[in-house]
């Protein structure tokens, strides 16, 4: 691969997707926690998809293949945007009180957790290092998320709510929709924040305050917030930028998971945790405390040490089921978490 006139390995390339998917992701995340004050969320996902959409199409015509647009497991793939928009939920939700790396932290227990769901398939165990992957994650999330303690609050379960939900998405991307192009997928999940935020938008102001001071309820029990002329000039950047980081990181990450190794390029993936730091100090001047930074390094640590687990033998994988989380993350690469 040559790259203004430097050659460079496969490996690096991917390795540089992935950091480059894991700097965008990270602002959007950020970007979504400025917007949150002047929208709802039922509004950011119904006007994101209706900007996401067009520009998936764009790209279909651009390689000039109408089948990547079919689905030839549409109940699996619905199945898959379901938890998929859910986590997505849970995470914005989460962004209007949480620091962006707590947030990003929670969310990373995901290949941890993909690594213990996989390994709770008949005939399927635990590999040595997934075992210690698992228990370094589980150690990392009480260290982050300190229960009981002053710290503590109970927002910081949405995240990691988020991520079983991604890892039972990941999963069903492994087991069910391995033949489904990339591009497919994501037209799939866009068309269902558009369906989402639509109802939301209709059904939510019927049941919510007609006023609400605090900022984190009102992003998800409001309906439509009025746009000015003024405000239309501040959002629209925003919400174009979200949806353009939405499909070029996608593609971004199915390209690194095409070139690089799998657990090089889930060993990259967790760049997102320092980026979200950067961009928290960056756009919001907020830094985590210690313990906060402690519990994310052993999260990043599980992950990594998860993601290269050997698995088990072949002969008891059930159906070619992933063996571990980079396995895994190998065939579901293009909805890592924080998408």
């Amino acid at each position: 691969m040559d790259l203004f006139g430097f050659r460079i390995s496969p490996a690096a390339g991917g390795l540089g997707c992935i950091v480059f998917a894991a700097i965008v992701l990270a602002l959007g995340d950020g970007l979504v926690k400025i917007i949150s004050d002047q929208v709802s969320v039922w509004q950011l996902v119904f006007l994101r998809s209706l900007i996401a959409l067009p520009m998936i199409a764009l790209l279909a015509m651009f390689a000039r293949s109408s089948g990547m647009l079919r689905l030839r497991r549409p109940g699996w793939v619905a199945l898959r945007s379901v938890l998929l928009v859910g986590m997505w939920l849970m995470v914005y939700l989460a962004l209007t009180r949480l620091t962006l790396p707590v947030v990003s932290a929670g969310l990373y227990t995901a290949p941890v957790l993909i690594s213990l769901f996989v390994a709770l398939r008949p005939g399927r165990a635990l590999a040595r290092m997934e075992g210690v992957g698992v228990a370094l994650g589980f150690v990392g999330v009480l260290v982050l998320l300190r229960p009981g303690g002053s710290a503590f609050l109970p927002m910081m379960l949405l995240p990691v709510g988020g991520a079983v939900l991604y890892a039972l998405a990941a999963l069903i991307t492994a087991s069910h929709c391995r033949a489904e192009s990339p591009l497919a997928m994501a037209l799939a999940m866009h068309v269902l924040f558009l369906i989402v935020g639509s109802v939301g938008l209709i059904v939510v102001p019927m049941f919510s305050a007609t006023s609400l001071s605090d900022p984190g309820l009102a992003f998800i029990a409001t309906g439509w917030h009025a746009i000015t002329v003024t405000s239309a000039v501040e959002i629209a950047p925003l919400l174009a930028g979200l949806a353009v980081i939405a499909v070029t990181a996608s593609i971004a990450m199915a390209r690194a998971y095409q070139m690089a190794p799998a657990p090089l390029v889930a060993a990259g993936d967790y760049s997102y945790l320092v980026f979200s730091g950067f961009w928290s100090l960056a756009l919001f001047g907020q830094v985590p405390d210690m313990l906060a930074l402690v519990g994310m390094a052993l999260i990043a640590l599980a992950g990594v040490v998860a993601t290269r687990g050997d698995g088990a033998s072949p002969q008891f994988a059930l159906n070619n089921a992933p063996r571990s989380g980079a396995d895994l993350g190998r065939i579901a690469g293009h909805e890592q978490p924080g998408r």
